[in-house]
């Protein structure tokens, strides 16, 4: 009789399985569901291309255009990802984006929903650091050496990143 029970509780642990959503299984990724990345070594390790990511911050963020540099980082105890890129408007302008990611089980790491922004103006490249009280301009302002330039910080407790489909659409 205790088998028949166990083996009646195993079929009703598979079928409750095969009920749940699988990862990126159905051509989207999803931050509430699907880990960013993992930690390996103690280095963050993407699990979703950085095509996708992208994409999935713009369509929050679409100041956002072409990006220069995407990695994991810590800060203050906590690891994010941060992307460098050109403001999608002005070339010349610089944006900076840092979304903090927040531990799961197995080294795995989600998106959490706090995020803060650097918007360069005359700034040949914007970054962050608590020392320096956030936001801060790298460089000068591009074509114009020792012309200082700003970066305007935007700070969220609202999820940036969002659903999207891992193909990109064709245009």
């Amino acid at each position: 009789m205790k088998t028949k029970v166990l083996l009646c509780l195993l079929l009703l642990t598979q079928l409750a399985r095969g009920q749940e959503s699988r990862p990126m299984e159905d051509g989207f990724f999803d931050p509430t569901r699907d880990p960013i990345a993992n930690l390996i070594n103690n280095r963050i390790r993407l699990l979703v291309c950085e095509e996708v990511l992208l994409r999935s911050v713009a369509a929050g963020f679409p100041r956002v255009g072409m990006i220069e540099r995407m990695a994991g980082q810590k800060i203050e105890g906590y690891w994010w990802i941060t992307l460098e890129s050109r403001h999608a408007e002005d070339m010349e302008q610089s944006v900076f984006v840092a979304v903090r990611l927040k531990p799961h089980l197995n080294g795995q790491y989600f998106a959490d929903s706090f995020w803060t922004a650097c918007t360069g103006e005359g700034c040949g490249g914007c970054d962050f650091k608590l020392q320096m009280d956030g936001c801060f301009c790298k460089f000068d302002k591009p074509g114009e050496p020792g012309t200082p330039g700003a970066c305007y910080q935007t700070t969220s407790d609202e999820p940036l990143l969002v659903r999207v489909p891992l193909q990109s659409p064709r245009e």
